[in-house]
């Protein structure tokens, strides 16, 4: 049943039809009483139709710890792909519908990765960390996710997640500069100057800036 509610949503969802996906919102929520996606997918649905005010007051209701267990392993790790839902047990029904949402499928990677932006309109940030996440558990290779989880984990302070997403999308994506002045935030804020200097000049460089390198490199010359 929760198989067929989750792919119901989905469906709705990817077609506009809020109304509907907010109808199936609301039965997960029944079928999974206390379980906060469910309400995340409820207020993301008000959101998208314009209740502002009732997403919010759905938003306000969920803790951070709710959605996202404790951080046991690097993004690029298999544990850390799939985490475990916090407070739940493995065979509840809580834990079911988490495999079902964050199955591989690109159209609940959209459903998570629009959740994820609402949160970060509406600056519930540490709530758009494991959205983001999620997005990118439904689809691993979406760089736009890893981009956006890096960005959300680094505003909230958590620097080894965000070194983890920019890492992984400079991987893939070796001329990526937004990947570079990430990791530069991040190597600033470890107070890693020299490497952080390194990755700013990478991203400059990719950007076809070259304003103030001329003069960097005759001060070194000098030196």
């Amino acid at each position: 049943m929760i198989s067929t509610l989750v792919d119901l949503f989905r469906s709705f969802y990817a077609n506009n039809d809020l109304p509907n996906a907010e109808a199936i919102a609301r039965s997960i929520h029944s079928t999974v009483p206390g379980d906060p996606i469910s309400l995340q997918f409820l207020g993301l649905a008000y959101y998208r139709s314009g209740r502002i005010l009732d997403a919010v007051r759905i938003f306000d209701k969920i803790l951070p710890k709710q959605v996202f267990p404790k951080r046991k392993a690097a993004l690029g790790q298999a544990k850390a792909n799939r985490p475990a839902t916090p407070n739940v047990r493995g065979g509840s029904a809580a834990a079911a519908f988490y495999r079902e949402v964050t199955r591989t499928d690109p159209e609940l990677a959209q459903v998570w990765y629009d959740l994820g932006t609402t949160l970060v309109d509406l600056k519930k940030y540490e709530l758009a960390v494991p959205a983001f996440h999620n997005s990118l558990v439904a689809q691993p290779d979406s760089t736009r996710a890893m981009l956006a989880l890096a960005r959300t984990a680094l505003r909230v302070g958590d620097l080894c997640r965000a070194q983890d997403g920019f890492s992984r999308l400079q991987a893939i994506e070796p001329n990526n500069a937004d990947a570079y002045i990430g990791l530069g935030q991040v190597y600033r804020k470890r107070r890693d100057f020299a490497t952080a200097r390194a990755c700013f000049v990478r991203a400059r460089l990719l950007r076809g800036d070259h304003a103030g390198l001329d003069h960097l490199a005759s001060r070194r010359k000098a030196a």
